[in-house]
């Protein structure tokens, strides 16, 4: 607190420079974001902080003290992963000042996602601002640097074709399931876990004419009361072994720490299935089913990676959309961070 201005930094771990994995190991849940937040509270350097945590990307969004550097920021880091600052920095990029803020408004935006013009992220964002902004970690520096960034991805959104067409994770997945199994009529689908891209590709897989929907949970009454919302059949997380070869297609997208399908879990199912093909999806991290589940026949599996290369390709006629997006949020973190410095809040 010794300085009225602030230096604006942004630690970021993510798809774009750490393989998969890597990622993994980067993985935290809700109560570990917690963690990371109370060293930055009891930080006598730290004045602002915002994590931003989803499958793909880890980012903390930190306001320093001016007269300090960024090995202290990423000693938080380091202490809470039990890693030393040089293994954070092999895998983190670091932005400071005008190119955080340019970041900042791309990632929001789905410029920076693995299918890129996504719109779930911007909602991640948005929702992370809003927790720290409760949780009183956001001073006037983030408040002003995201509200002005959240008007610079409306336009984005408003003015280019960034997010005309399929381009999400769920419907990837779904047109995926289309080549496997052709018509989706009659086709059953297995939900791990209750996050919103499970809820999203259930929608998009009943919309292709799949009929029949199981959901599972850490607890039998989570998965209830999903299950009476999605119109589907509750299972307990511990007895997918006993279910699975009623399914046709699996999503995994829930928070483990050991593989919740294993090649023995997936032969046992299919030998089961009279031949039918098993489509496993896995959009965990740190992934849900083991990869060598891939080796059996008639198992098709498909991790975060191999569903942003699909869509990846598919992606050529949207260039001139990134271009004219990047081309606003350059514009407009140039107008945000202009403002900054002309108020003196940072250096």
């Amino acid at each position: 607190m010794s300085s009225s201005k602030s230096r604006f930094l942004i630690i970021s771990i993510n798809h774009e420079n750490v393989p998969l994995e890597q990622r993994e190991r980067y993985a935290i849940d809700d109560d570990q974001v917690e963690a990371i937040y109370q060293p930055c509270d009891d930080s006598e350097f730290v004045t602002e902080s915002l994590i931003l945590n989803t499958c793909n990307r880890f980012e903390l969004y930190i306001c320093l003290n001016s007269d300090k550097n960024e090995e202290d920021a990423l000693e938080i880091l380091a202490k809470f992963y039990e890693l030393n600052i040089a293994e954070i920095k092999e895998h983190a990029r670091l932005f400071e000042g005008l190119d955080a803020v340019s970041h900042l408004i791309e990632v929001s935006a789905g410029l920076r996602s693995q299918i890129i013009g996504e719109v779930e992220i911007y909602g991640q964002v948005k929702n992370a601002y809003a927790y720290s902004y409760k949780r009183k970690s956001v001073g006037t520096v983030l408040n002003r640097i995201f509200q002005k960034g959240f008007q610079a991805v409306k336009l984005i959104r408003n003015s280019t074709q960034i997010g005309e067409g399929q381009v999400n994770i769920s419907n990837v997945a779904v047109n995926l399931s289309t080549k496997i199994f052709g018509n989706l009529k009659g086709t059953s689908a297995l939900i791990l876990g209750t996050g919103e891209i499970g809820e999203k590709t259930a929608k998009a897989l009943k919309s292709r004419g799949a009929t029949h929907f199981g959901v599972a949970s850490r607890t039998l009454s989570r998965a209830e009361e999903v299950a009476g919302e999605w119109g589907a059949v509750p299972i307990a997380m511990d007895q997918i072994n006993e279910y699975l070869d009623k399914y046709d297609i699996v999503l995994a997208s829930t928070i483990v720490e050991e593989p919740l399908i294993t090649k023995k879990i997936a032969q046992k199912a299919l030998s089961k299935r009279k031949g039918r093909p098993l489509f496993l999806i896995d959009l965990g991290m740190p992934r849900n089913i083991d990869q060598s589940c891939e080796d059996l026949d008639n198992v098709f599996l498909y991790n975060l990676d191999d569903l942003a290369a699909i869509a990846e390709e598919n992606q050529t006629q949207r260039q001139r959309a990134v271009a004219d997006s990047k081309a606003i949020a350059n514009q407009k973190s140039e107008a945000i961070w202009a403002n900054l410095v002309t108020r003196g809040q940072v250096q």
